[in-house]
Formats: structure tokens, sequence, C-alpha cells
């Protein structure tokens, strides 16, 4: 496998040693002198001096046709314009784009990068995944997005809980590839009985993640019932005063009707 790894210090070295025994074919360039210079020391390897966002120094590194080409430099949008540059006119097969910015991830891939790369973007998801504790899942995509794995982790409200699995009606969209319980693997079969505990690793599209889900996370009627029964306290109402009454009025003098007398 051909692999071209622009830029990058520390990162780039670690990469190298670890590509560097399988024998792949490796092109190194770096815009530092002093960098290209002791990675050729550090790991025995042709580190070309250039710019990789430069057409005229990929083309002299001989970066063409590259399986995986991994852009380490300092700045995102040097990163950006390097594997664009691969992707289009060197015929990389694959780019990887690494970012300090966590902004920048989606809004990369959205510009046309295959995978781009943020180690505080890829911190914040596993601290929100190891903190979901009321979801209960985890989710890892193959093949290009082709592919996601969902992992579930079975509650005894879920109406799929204590009942085999050819009772349950799994969708057709997706199918259960094994079961996590008590630290051992049990191989998925018609008979299997889920437990509460379990944890599903399931296999589905991108498109039918959120319908597994839905599915996976409905709760069975004697769950729902109990939800219906349980009132919440109110806060007790006071009651509303009285209005006063109305003062009463004097009551206006009557003039008495005088008959005139006639003269």
């Amino acid at each position: 496998m051909k692999i071209v790894i622009a830029g990058g210090d520390s990162k780039a070295e670690y990469i190298i040693k670890s590509f560097k025994d399988r024998k792949n074919e490796l092109v190194v360039i770096n815009p530092s002198f002093e960098v290209a210079d002791r990675l050729k020391k550090a790991c025995f390897v042709n580190v070309y001096h250039g710019e990789p966002w430069s057409h005229i120094a990929l083309e002299q590194a001989d970066a063409f046709d590259a399986d995986l080409f991994i852009a380490l430099c300092e700045r995102d949008t040097d990163n950006y314009a390097t594997c664009l540059m691969a992707k289009r006119m060197f015929n990389a097969r694959k780019t990887i784009c690494v970012v300090d910015n966590p902004n920048n991830v989606e809004y990369f891939k959205k510009l046309g990068l295959d995978s781009v790369i943020s180690s505080t973007y890829l911190l914040s998801q596993s601290i929100m995944n190891e903190s979901a504790v009321e979801s209960l899942t985890k989710m890892l995509s193959l093949d290009d997005n082709r592919v996601t794995v969902v992992e579930k982790v079975v509650l005894s409200k879920f109406a799929l809980c204590h009942k085999a699995i050819k009772d349950i009606r799994f969708p057709k969209y997706a199918s259960i590839a094994a079961i996590y319980r008590n630290y051992q693997i049990i191989i998925p079969g018609g008979l299997v009985v889920l437990e509460p505990k379990d944890t599903l690793v399931m296999v589905t599209a991108p498109e039918n993640v959120k319908a597994l889900v839905r599915y996976f996370e409905t709760e069975a009627p004697e769950a729902r019932s109990r939800k219906s029964r349980v009132k919440k306290p109110t806060a007790p109402q006071e009651k509303p005063e009285k209005p006063a009454k109305p003062a009463a009025t004097p009551a206006k003098p009557t003039q008495k009707r005088t008959r005139k007398k006639a003269e």
C-alpha cells in the first residue's frame, strides 16, 4: 500500500514507524528542513523537503496514486488544501485530514474530504458515549459510513426483554451480530432469551439507525402502565379569597308627594 505522509513532527514519526515494517511504500514530505532531517535520521526513510500544499512539491515527491494520503500540517487550512489537491489532482484513493479545531470536522467533510480527524472532537465524542447512561448506545461507522454497528444495553422495561429472539420480530433492515453477557460472547440464535443488562451488537445501514433505536427502546405495556399510574405530586392550591361585600349605599331620601291645594 502506498502511503503519503505530509507534514507533522512527532505524529509523523509515530505513523512512519507504525507503517514502515508492514511492507508499505512510504512517501514522506515535510515543509520544515529541520523536521525533515530529524525524521530521516530517526526513521531511516527518505523525506522530501517541500510544502505539501504545493503542486510542484507533491509532483517531485511522487505523491501520485496514493492508497492513503495523510495530512499532518500545523494549520487546518493547509491540511485541507493538501488533501483536496491530492484527491483531485494526484488521484489519492483516500485522504485523512488532521485538524486542531473540532468545528472544522463536519465542515471539511461537507467540502469533499474523505476523513477529518480532531483529537478534541474524538475526546468529546468518547466522553459523551461514556456519560450517556440513559441511552446506553454506542455507534461505529465502517466502510466509509455505509455500515453502522450499534451497541445497545437491554433494560428490563424494554418490550424485547425476557423474550427469545425468534419471538421479538426483529426488523429485517438490521441483524444481531453478537450478545455480550457477563463478559462472555453469545452467538445469537432463535432460542436465545434476551436478559436485562445484555449488550446487543447490531449491524444496519446508517439511514436505519434511528428506526432501529426506536424499535429497541420500545417499552413493554406493563412498564408504560406503571408510568401512567404514578401521579406527580401537585402543589397544594390556595383557596381563593372570597370577594369582600360591597359597602351598603345610603338610601335616597323619599320625597313625600303633597297635593297642591286648589286655591
